[in-house]
């Protein structure tokens, strides 16, 4: 169970208009705003509903004269949600895998600007004490931190950069559940004569968040490659590479693009590491499928005003003229010739049909037909076989040989 969730929802709406009587039809598609729920904060219904019926007028007020059918496809998109701010006025221990690194310094604060303690560390390093506040207090009124509201937010550090233009900062969030490191935050400032490299550590019990310096990125990476030097590390893929010259000629590349992380499969794991072929279930054949065709013609569109401003001109819209469905079966028994229609209301004759198939295939796979009795040949095959003729792996106690037949023609 997450703490903060976000609830977003999708609506496509199938939108009908009649002209001179032919009947148009069109895709309309609409989303809320994400909502944060949590423990104080319920989903608000209602706040969803009128977001979706003001987009749903808003659609209409262009004068199409379209109406609503029926709705299509109603999504409610679930995330996970875990809102990024320093720490809550207290003092978050550094992991021991990590301090075991001796590549960060952690200042233990009892206030809440352990950003500002953080960025200080690596300003003014200091050979003794480095995990007190008192070795870098003096050098405060250093830092413009004018309007800036502490605990720092991530999504405000480009504040802070536009009011100490000497300074670029990068904060990476160590993720326990997926063991690894992300990059919450990369700095566009490039070519600062202070770079700043900082880790946002969490505790999961109070939810409580803290900035620590990183005073060696070569150290604090140093699993992600087999180098055991030290390495020159991108703080945009987190990539380590062996010298300043191939970074230098990686991060023009690399910054094209946002921040983003490789993640290297186990090698331990099999099923992980190696890519092949799976999904067994897949190669079965599938007793029934239909195949569609649909014609159409060419009509003229007659833009309104505010369509005609658009850089895109529509000239014409296809509009469906007929169909053509065919049940495709190998059991000849239930095959049955395609289905031909061209006239008024296409589409809505092509769902009654599609519906209809669904029902009578559903009926004839459902009878589940016993399995006739084997042929000798067949029991002969059956007694030799001593592999799965669907997966290749030896019988076991796990794997156990069986009689498989088709259900519907109980072959």
């Amino acid at each position: 169970m997450y703490r903060s969730i976000r609830v977003q929802v999708h609506v496509d709406v199938l939108m009908t208009r009649e002209v001179d009587g032919n009947i148009s039809r069109v895709m309309a598609y609409f989303m809320t705003e994400p909502q944060t729920v949590n423990e104080s904060q319920d989903v608000d219904l209602e706040a969803i509903v009128g977001s979706l019926n003001a987009q749903l007028e808003n659609w209409n007020g262009r004068g199409s004269g379209f109406i609503m059918e029926r709705i299509t496809r109603f999504v409610i998109s679930i995330t996970k949600y875990r809102p990024l701010h320093g720490s809550n006025s207290s003092f978050v221990p550094t992991p021991k895998f990590i301090a075991n690194k001796h590549c960060t310094v952690n200042v233990k604060n009892d206030d809440e600007l352990c950003f500002v303690w953080a960025v200080l560390s690596a300003l003014y390093p200091s050979k003794i004490n480095q995990n007190n506040v008192y070795s870098y207090s003096k050098y405060i009124n250093v830092l413009n931190l004018e309007g800036l509201k502490f605990p720092l937010q991530v999504k405000d550090i480009p504040k802070f950069e536009r009011q100490n233009p000497n300074i670029a900062v990068n904060v990476l969030y160590w993720d326990e559940h997926s063991s690894g490191f992300t990059v919450e935050y990369c700095s566009p400032e490039r070519g600062r004569e202070k770079e700043v490299n900082l880790l946002l550590l969490e505790d999961d019990i109070s939810s409580k968040r803290h900035y620590v310096l990183i005073s060696d990125m070569s150290r604090l990476v140093a699993g992600r490659t087999k180098y055991r030097g030290k390495t020159y590390v991108c703080n945009s893929c987190l990539h380590p590479f062996s010298s300043q010259r191939v970074l230098d000629n990686h991060i023009p590349f690399c910054t094209q693009h946002a921040a983003q992380q490789v993640v290297y499969p186990n090698p331990h794991d099999e099923n992980d590491c190696v890519l092949k072929f799976r999904s067994r279930n897949k190669q079965h054949r599938i007793p029934f499928y239909l195949v569609c065709d649909f014609e159409s013609f060419l009509a003229p569109v007659d833009e309104d005003e505010e369509e005609a401003g658009r850089n895109t001109k529509l000239i014409d819209e296809h509009q469906i003229s007929g169909f053509c469905c065919y049940r495709v079966t190998e059991h000849v028994e239930h095959q049955t010739p395609p289905f031909v229609y061209s006239g008024p209301d296409p589409m809505s004759k092509f769902y009654d049909h599609v519906m209809a198939e669904s029902r009578a295939i559903s009926y004839i796979v459902t009878q589940n037909v016993p399995m006739l009795p084997l042929m000798p040949e067949q029991v002969t095959d059956y007694d030799n076989a001593t592999t799965c003729g669907n997966c290749g792996g030896p019988f076991s106690d796990d794997n156990q040989k069986v009689h498989h037949h088709d259900h519907v023609s109980g072959k």
